[in-house]
Parts: C-alpha cells; structure tokens; sequence
C-alpha cells in the first residue's frame, strides 16, 4: 500500500480526500466492501461501468482511506462532485450534496490561494490556519452554501483589511437581551472611542430615542442580502431603523458568522448569517443564545467544584447578547437578526489557537512553535492526557461541552499540559441523572416541543459517546492526521499515547460510582465505538431546516483496543 499522501495544496485533492473517506467509512453505495487490488485500486460497479479510487491503509477506524487522486470512471478521471453522482444517483439529495461538493472546491482553492505562509501563531491566525480544513473528515466542510468564491474573498476569515459593520437600531419590545447589564450596550463592548462617538452622531442624524431602541451590529453581507428582505415591514414601520455603515475593526474567523475585534482583539462579535455550512444555516435564535447563557452557568459551577477542570479549563463569557423578539420564540425568522459578543479569558503570553488549527495541514507554521524540540509524540502525548482530565473531569458531573475542534481553543504556555478554552456554549448536552447525583439542577434549556434534541440525553453511554465522536474521532484524530502527514509518523503509535492518556486518566482522577468502569469498557475494551455519519445523512435528508448539523450515528472499530497497552 502506498505512503501517506501529503498534499495540502490542491483544492480538488483536498475535497476528494474527504469524500472517498466518507464513502468508505459510512460504506455508501458499497465503497466500504469494495474490493482492492494489489496495487492498492479500490473499484465499485456503477451504472455503466466502474470508478476506481488510489487507496492506502485506512488506519485504526477504517479499512481504507484515499491515497491520492483523481477518481476515474472508467478510466476517465472524474471531479469530486462527478464522483458522487456517479456513486448515489439515486440518492434523493444528491443534486444539492454534489453542489456543495463542487462549492467546497471553489472555497477551498479561494481560501488556499490566500494561506500565509509566515511564522506567526496567534488565535487570529488560528482561525485562518483552521478554516483551511474546517471540520475534519467532512466532504462539504470548506463550503459556505449562498456564497461565490469572491464573497468568500470579500467576508472570510483570509481577507487581510478590517470588516466594518452595520448598525441597526430595534423598537426595544422587540429585544430579547442576556442577563448581563451589558447586554444593552453591545456597541460600547467592541467599538473604540472614536467609533462611539460616530455611532451616537448617527443615532441622532436617525433621529433614533435610545431609551425606546436598543442598538445591534449586522454583518454587512447580512444586511445586504437577508435583512433588508426578511424584515422589510418592519423597516418600513420604523421598527428597524438603519443607523450607519461599515463601522469598527473586525476580522472574520472560520466560523464566518463571528468576528473578532481588531487591537485589543479581547473580544468577538458573533452574527447571523444566511448561509449554510455543514448543511446548516449560520442563525443566531436567541432561545439558543439564552440556552447558552444557561450551559455558562452550569459549566462554571462545575468548573468552580473540581480541583482539575480549575487547572485545566478556562470559559469564554457569552452572555452578553440581544436580538429580535416577536413571541414566537421556536421561529426561525428572529435567528436573522441578533448579536452576541464573546470575552475571551486573559491567557497571559500563551500561545492560543483553536484546536481546529491543529487538525489543518499547517504544521509548517506550527511546528517551531508548539514543537521547538521536534518531538510530535511528547507534544501529543501532553495533548491527550489534559484533553481526557478535560473530558472525564466534565463526565463525572454529567455533562460534556462540544469538544469539537471549533469549540476549543488550547492555550500553550510552555508546559507539557495545555489549558483549554471553551467557546459556544449553547450545546453543553447532559445527563439528568449523573447531574442529580453530582448536586447539579438541570441548565433548563428552552427545547421546541416535539423537535428532535441531542443535548438532554437518557444514559451516561450517550453521553460518553460524544466524547468518543466529537471529541476523539473528529478532533483528536483530525490533529492525529494531520501531525503523521508533516512529521511521517505511524497513526498507531498516537492512538497507542491516546490509550495511554485514557489508562492515566482513569488510575488518576476520582470517578463516582461506575463512571471509571464504564469509561474504561466503552473506550478500551469495547470491540466497536460510536461515529458520527455526515454524507449519508445529508444524502438522504439535506440540509437542515435549523441550526443543527445533518448526521447519524454508526460505528468504527475501537482505534484503543488493539494499540498497546
């Protein structure tokens, strides 16, 4: 079988690489029971003919994995997008998936073409290193449905000037604002002074009474394409009032809806946008802003009782928010306009990036940085053991955060054991009953009656399995990935440091009651674990009508079961 390929530059491979992956892992359209020739050809009947994929060993969670591009049709090479067609052309969704596929090329070479290739490691590059790849293992992850490549250009986290935004003044009995006081003030949070001042000019030139609106920042892309349309009543009664254009300093991240401010650049503003990525669209309902506010509370009276989470975690402040109200609280219309500003923790001198940069194809960056000494197994194995004390030490309360790559920001400050950052805190998922037993009340999330929900579960395996999926298979082995491309490492050997992090874990920290014994049969002796299936889902359903991610659940070998001990 051949090496491991380690192209990290072209878009089309990039994408591809994805793809077959999902393909074989989810075993659509029998790529994952295809048989391989010796020369590592991995070939699938289709209607009229055969495609025919360069495949190498698929590591511990799966059988194969790409190797190189193109796929071919009979001998023809064939696109990403092509492939898929030709793969499920019955599939009812495959119209849009492949359009997104095609998307996620175009995006991908636009964000590719704009990568820097300095020595600079800091949470702004971060997010630029990360959306080189977004989420890990994801076949439309580089694609931002509703936008071209130049508006990707224009609004994305590449674009080198500042983002101005747009302010709008809401009648306040259409406000739904956070707890915190602050939270009638957004634009004194993120704005300088001179930027103030031109703001309370533009307030009076409106002609707008503070006392009966409250002010709110728009993406400009937002306000140009989405706002004017969805709300176009209400600017015509003087509901929404425009104020003024293209103010502050902001730079965009990978999220696209979240930006971050210019120096101090403490401080994020995340926004509304109507797009899509991952088959959900980027709203901001303010039941899931006040959500959040709930899960900041809970997490920070976990945090506040347990000696290694204090150590080990730090929470970004998200509750300061408002945005549009009209009493319907489940609608999606008011998630189109709203606002949340982020305050990050103060990390001193560490080097801070989301843990989605690890995962991306930029060691070339990182390595001097976070990796001075050339080691990857030390620094990975330091990795591991303080991402389990994160993930068992919130377990053993009964909840977890999204441990994903997005979510996570670490923070190095020359030790072996980072500290991590929390962010997005609107998907703590938890389990009554573990809660209850650690003297925890329920966060008492707002959840639309009948709707489909993943974040109060009825069972700790549950619970235990996001930690598996999120945290380990997409976020732990995105990293894995992406550190045996640069440094030609062997994958085993770091699920080998993972399993070794996990065994730490358990003899070291105090778990209640059958916690330590359940942990240790799901991650190390279970013949299977659970993962999270992304291309067949959005095959068979789309895009989801609200703000969650289309995916189902399936299974993978156990990557810890056979490494070893």
């Amino acid at each position: 079988m051949a090496v491991v390929s380690v192209i990290d530059d072209d878009a089309d491979e990039l994408v591809l690489r994805d793809l077959v992956d999902a393909l074989i892992q989810e075993n659509v359209s029998g790529f994952g029971d295809a048989r391989v020739s010796a020369d590592g050809t991995l070939s699938v009947p289709v209607a009229g003919g055969e495609i025919s994929v360069a495949v190498r060993d698929g590591g511990a969670l799966q059988r194969y994995r790409l190797d190189r591009g193109p796929a071919s049709h009979n001998g023809r090479p064939v696109s990403p997008d092509e492939l898929l067609r030709l793969a499920v052309p019955d599939a009812s969704r495959v119209a849009g998936v492949s359009c997104d596929v095609a998307t996620a090329i175009a995006h991908a070479s636009t964000v590719l073409a704009a990568r820097r290739r300095g020595d600079t490691v800091d949470l702004l590059e971060g997010e630029r290193m990360a959306a080189t790849r977004n989420r890990p293992f994801h076949p439309t992850a580089r694609a931002a449905a509703g936008w071209t490549a130049a508006e990707l250009a224009q609004y994305g986290p590449m674009r080198e000037k500042p983002l101005g935004l747009d302010w709008v003044a809401v009648r306040t009995r259409f406000v739904r604002a956070g707890e915190d006081p602050r939270s009638a003030g957004l634009a004194a949070l993120v704005l300088q002074t001179d930027e103030l001042a031109h703001l309370q000019e533009a307030i009076g030139f409106a002609g707008v009474d503070t006392a009966r609106y409250a002010i709110l920042p728009v993406h400009p892309w937002q306000y140009e394409n989405v706002l004017m349309r969805e709300f176009a009543d209400e600017f015509a009664a003087g509901a929404i009032v425009p104020v003024t254009r293209d103010l502050g300093r902001f730079h965009p991240t990978a999220s696209l809806r979240t930006v971050a401010m210019s120096e101090p650049g403490t401080r994020h503003v995340k926004l509304p946008l109507g797009v899509a990525t991952l088959g959900a669209q980027r709203l901001l309902p303010p039941r899931y802003l006040d959500n959040g506010d709930k899960a900041q509370r809970t997490m920070r009276a976990v945090i506040d009782s347990d000696p290694v989470l204090r150590e080990r975690v730090r929470l970004c402040d998200e509750g300061v928010w408002c945005g549009w109200s009209d009493g319907d609280e489940f609608a999606d219309r008011p998630g189109q306009l709203a606002a949340q500003v982020r305050t990050y923790p103060n990390l001193g001198d560490a080097v801070a990036v989301p843990m989605a940069a690890l995962a991306a194809h930029e060691w070339h960056t990182l390595a001097p940085t976070l990796v001075p000494g050339g080691d990857p197994m030390r620094f990975f194995a330091g990795l591991a053991g303080a991402f389990c004390e994160l993930g068992m030490g919130f377990l053993r309360h009964g909840v977890l955060p999204e441990l994903h790559g997005q979510n996570v920001v670490v923070a190095f400050d020359g030790g072996d054991a980072p500290v991590f950052v929390l962010r997005d805190h609107d998907t703590l998922r938890y389990v009554p009953e573990w809660m209850s037993a650690a003297g925890l009340p329920e966060p008492g999330y707002a959840i639309k009656p009948g709707a489909r929900q993943s974040l109060r579960l009825d069972t700790g395996e549950e619970l235990i399995g996001y930690f598996q999926t999120l945290g380990l298979q997409v976020n732990l082995y995105g990293i894995v990935d992406a550190l045996c491309r640069y440094f030609e490492l062997d994958e085993r050997a770091l699920w080998t440091q993972l399993r070794h992090a996990v065994v730490a874990c358990l003899d070291r920290m105090e778990l209640p009651g059958g916690l330590g014994d359940m942990i240790a049969e799901r991650l190390l002796r279970a013949p299977t674990w659970p993962s999270r299936t992304v291309l067949g889902p959005l095959l068979d359903r789309g895009p989801s009508n609200g703000v969650s991610m289309p995916a189902g659940t399936g299974s993978v070998p156990n990557p810890l079961a056979e490494v070893p001990a």
